[in-house]
């Protein structure tokens, strides 16, 4: 296991625990889902009680490898985990479509063609990014996070780009709803596609 997998097994996805929770009661029983960005597995492996399916993807190897190995030997047969770009992935459709803390690390383009991608490929989608953090010292969290990840560039331009909301208007998508979370400085989107909305 290399180190980046580790941080992010024993220590980012415990603190991400409670955002965790509140997304798995956004998604109903039996749905099928996917989750762009998906890390370890950990979002998906928590739910595998709820849904019906889940297909979890990410463009790092070393994510994918602990996630399968992880599903392997907990015998876990409805969920699967590919390294791959969720732009490549073959035509399926899902019920939700799922992103945690992924969007604001891209340039502008690439996030909006993720969730351009994710709000063809279901019914709901459900993006959980950062927004605007009230006190200093989640502010000087979040933008020392963002420096030492190596996401700062990209980070600040998400901010200034109006983050998520602006995002979702770009690619002609509805924002439902806007949840804080738990986390400070993190809040949950839930969007759809105009055609779901007006229909």
């Amino acid at each position: 296991m290399n180190l980046k997998v580790w941080i992010k097994s024993h220590i980012a996805d415990r603190v991400l625990s409670p955002l965790r929770r509140e997304l798995i009661e956004l998604i109903d029983e039996g749905s099928s889902l996917l989750e762009v960005g998906c890390g370890t597995g950990d979002l998906l492996f928590q739910l595998a009680d709820k849904i019906g399916s889940g297909y979890g993807v990410d463009t790092d190897s070393g994510m994918i490898e602990y996630a399968e190995l992880k599903r392997k030997q907990n015998a876990v047969k409805h969920l699967s985990f590919e390294c791959i770009d969720a732009l490549e992935i073959a035509p399926r459709q899902f019920d939700f479509a799922v992103s945690v803390l992924c969007l604001h690390e891209l340039p502008k383009q690439k996030a909006c063609d993720l969730l351009k991608c994710m709000m063809e490929r279901s019914k709901v989608v459900l993006v959980a990014d950062y927004t605007e953090a009230k006190s200093l010292l989640g502010k000087v969290s979040m933008e020392l996070d963002e420096l030492i990840s190596g996401h700062y560039r990209h980070y600040k331009n998400y901010r200034q780009s109006g983050e998520i909301s602006s995002y979702v208007e770009e690619v002609g998508g509805i924002v439902q709803q806007e949840m804080a979370s738990a986390i400070e400085g993190i809040s949950i989107w839930r969007i759809l596609a105009r055609e779901h909305h007006e229909a």
